[in-house]
């Protein structure tokens, strides 16, 4: 495969070859129920409530129970469902412990919030669940795991760090005393099914640790590249309860494919306040990605909107769960003995497609 470097975070001087690295084998899903309120068991995949059909109905199923760390759905037409005379929304769907609740309306759209409030965006806008994965193993035919690094990041990433257990992945970074250059080892792990307009949202932990970046990311990923688009939720690890928020693509003269340099993006980063602790519980964040905006949301609220360069928002793009140490203290704040090992967690991801 191909090497390409890529540019994570805003002030951070990105950018160096890579070469990938294999995830290990396997793929599983939690288990799944129907009928109205499908409940799950801990750690589970989504049950669904309401079946799909041309006539659609009045109101949703209730949502269904969780038990610890799973996900129900209700829906007024299923999931994927496109009733022809439209329909309400489902229920919002009871959660214990942590549990996260999806929420489907009329047509194919599909909406999520965390917890009892439920119905966060989405609903009715042209998003339909395309796959998910709850992590019940590290699944290779989805994932792979990366092995280069660039100047500004001080680990490596390592096949070694990333591990799955009890339905919940996790990426670790972790000291590498011996490696002068790179004295970390930290994990980029990107899907290998690409993103071209759509939603994805995923329940997570983002890791404590002054000068740590853990984040969701989309980004085309050809290197060198010969464009770019790359959608960012990045959390700095010295503030617990803020995100940084980038939307970043190239403004120069269209190049040629394929290039010899890699062009250079435009960033536009915003720095977000959370209103929660990002590093002590799971939260759910969206990025929604249309032909016309960008809109970045945590546990249903809408955070930024950004429209700025959105007819340059248009290549496909991979999903990556990252986490590093990053050199630019007045950035991320400055690496401390207490910065790692840590670890950010992933309960589970959702992606949905656009169909306008």
């Amino acid at each position: 495969m191909l090497g390409f470097g890529l540019c994570l975070g805003c002030d951070s001087g990105e950018g160096a070859a890579q070469e990938t690295g294999a995830g290990a084998s396997g793929t599983g899903t939690g288990g799944a129920s129907s009928g109205t309120g499908g409940a799950t068991g801990a750690s589970g995949g989504a049950g669904s409530a309401g079946a799909a059909g041309t006539g659609g109905g009045s109101s949703g199923g209730g949502g269904g129970n969780t038990g610890e760390g799973g996900a129900a759905s209700g829906s007024a037409a299923g999931l994927g469902g496109t009733p022809s005379a439209g329909a309400t929304s489902g229920g919002a769907g009871a959660t214990s412990a942590g549990g996260a609740a999806l929420e489907s309306g009329g047509g194919a759209g599909a909406g999520s919030g965390a917890g009892p409030a439920g119905g966060s965006g989405g609903v009715g806008e042209g998003f339909t669940l395309a796959w998910q994965d709850d992590f019940d193993t590290l699944d290779a035919s989805r994932w792979a795991l990366q092995t280069f690094s660039w100047d500004g990041n001080l680990a490596q990433f390592s096949t070694e760090n990333a591990s799955v257990a009890n339905g919940i992945l996790s990426i670790a970074l972790t000291p590498e005393p011996s490696d002068t250059t790179k004295p970390y080892r930290g994990v980029e792990l990107r899907s290998v099914p690409t993103v071209t307009y759509g939603k994805v949202e995923a329940r997570m932990r983002f890791a404590k640790g002054s000068g740590v970046i853990s984040a969701l990311v989309l980004i085309y990923t050809p290197w060198p590249a010969d464009d770019w688009n790359e959608i960012d939720i990045e959390h700095l690890g010295k503030t617990s309860d803020a995100a940084q928020l980038n939307c970043q693509v190239y403004t120069g003269q269209p190049t040629t494919p394929p290039v010899s340099q890699s062009v250079s993006p435009t960033q536009d980063p915003l720095i977000a306040t959370l209103g929660f602790d990002a590093e002590s519980d799971f939260h759910l964040y969206a990025i929604e990605w249309t032909p016309t905006e960008v809109r970045f949301k945590a546990d249903g609220a809408l955070l930024r909107t950004w429209t700025t360069e959105i007819a340059r928002m248009k290549l496909p793009q991979n999903i990556l769960f990252t986490i590093w140490a990053s050199s630019t203290a007045s950035w991320a704040g400055p690496i401390t003995d207490d910065s790692a090992p840590t670890t950010a967690d992933i309960d589970w991801i959702k992606v949905y497609s656009y169909a306008g």
